[in-house]
């Protein structure tokens, strides 16, 4: 009897169904959590985002390294990057400011940029917006997305911190008794 395509007997269509539909169930409960946390109130997310690039060398030279030595700190080297990611990345940024109304900083260096983000949202939404970042971030044909954490701010306190990659990432967040963590791990 031949067993491929099946996983634990199941057929490996039906067992990704399963693990997409688990994957859903995670994200719902995540965003139920911070709805309860934020009570009606706004949230502001923070999110620092650290993209590579692909296909893009770094342009040091041994004087620069040299120099670096002597001083005995590191400093960044912006590397000419290629017109496509800078306007990818410009995009991005652009889309976050408009549909959001989002805060940006960010620093390009030769080997990777970093894009950090504020966002006010209520909870209720906060979990969507914060997917949507992160599907928008993924979209980048030229860079990768290397990098991901933050938090969510309720006022002046912070109430989650995450941080991950774009494969999975990590929530840690007051349970209801506000004496216990929990921490929930996602794909993305």
């Amino acid at each position: 009897m031949e067993t491929k395509g099946f996983i634990n007997g199941f057929p490996s269509v039906v067992v990704d169904m399963m693990q997409i539909k688990l994957g859903f169930e995670e994200w719902r409960k995540l965003g139920k959590e911070i709805e309860r946390i934020a009570q009606n109130e706004e949230l502001e997310l923070i999110i620092s985002m650290t993209f590579g690039f692909t296909g893009i060398e770094s342009e040091e030279n041994e004087e620069d390294e040299e120099i670096e030595e002597e001083h005995e700190h590191h400093h960044h080297h912006i590397t000419e990057l290629p017109k496509e990611v800078i306007e990818e990345l410009n995009d991005f940024m652009d889309i976050l400011k408009t549909k959001y109304n989002a805060k940006i900083d960010h620093h390009v260096h030769g080997d990777h940029a970093g894009v950090v983000v504020s966002i006010i949202t209520n909870g209720k939404d906060a979990i969507n917006v914060f997917r949507n970042i992160i599907d928008d971030a993924k979209n980048c044909e030229n860079c990768v997305l290397a990098g991901i954490d933050g938090e969510f701010h309720l006022g002046n306190d912070v109430s989650v911190i995450f941080f991950g990659d774009s494969y999975k990432l990590t929530f840690i967040l007051p349970a209801q008794d506000g004496r216990r963590l929990i921490i929930s791990e996602v794909n993305t």
